[in-house]
């Protein structure tokens, strides 16, 4: 897809996390963008997610509503990467050939403080090794796979997507794995899959310095 891309980078002091501002102008007419979702029926949502199926298909993207493919894919757009296949195991792969973990969650508004809220990212579904020393080869191999992992936050009520938090495999992997320990140990629960979410409150306690990439 055509796409003029300008990035700033702004460093910002005092410890704080590094700001990466994008502005992205898409060379084609946008079509959709001013419609006004009450003016549409059940009927026609109907007729968009089909075509959305069909378009995906078209693409040779997969189903935009299986392993949340469809933001996925725009987030690929947003960040300077292009969708892997399903079930590849990365979700996206850049023109240096570097590869990344996609994240998304629901924007939960401020605090009194005015501050964001704390949001949580999750990462589910992973297989139960025999032993706790395979876990965790098992473990750190997935989540070291790719260097940069990005987590974006969605506005609902707008249909947009606000900022993404890019963190890199080592940032995840110190705040992951004893989650992941802990749920392994954990062994009666109704899904013996690996499972824990990282919350950006998390990340903050621990002092950890990340990237925000603003939209």
């Amino acid at each position: 897809m055509p796409v003029n891309q300008t990035v700033h980078l702004t460093l910002q002091q005092g410890g704080q996390p590094v700001i990466l501002r994008t502005s992205t102008q898409d060379t084609m007419t946008r079509r959709f963008q001013n419609l006004r979702v009450e003016e549409y029926n059940d009927l026609d949502i109907e007729d968009l997610g089909f075509f959305m199926l069909k378009w995906f298909k078209h693409k040779g993207l997969g189903n935009p509503f299986n392993y949340n493919r469809f933001m996925e894919f725009i987030q690929a757009r947003l960040l300077g990467y292009k969708l892997t296949e399903v079930g590849g195991g990365s979700d996206g792969i850049n023109e240096l050939n570097e590869t990344t973990e996609f994240k998304a969650t629901k924007y939960l508004g401020t605090t009194k403080a005015g501050v964001d809220k704390s949001l949580s990212f999750a990462y589910n579904g992973t297989t139960r090794k025999p032993t706790l020393e395979e876990q965790e080869v098992y473990c750190k191999e997935k989540v070291m796979r790719d260097p940069l992992h990005h987590w974006t936050v969605i506005d609902y009520e707008e249909g947009k997507c606000l900022y993404t938090i890019q963190l890199t495999n080592e940032q995840v992997w110190e705040i992951l794995w004893p989650k992941w320990e802990q749920s392994w140990y954990n062994s009666k629960a109704a899904d013996p899959r690996i499972g824990a979410s990282i919350s950006t409150s998390e990340l903050n306690k621990a002092g950890i310095k990340y990237n925000t990439i603003q939209h």
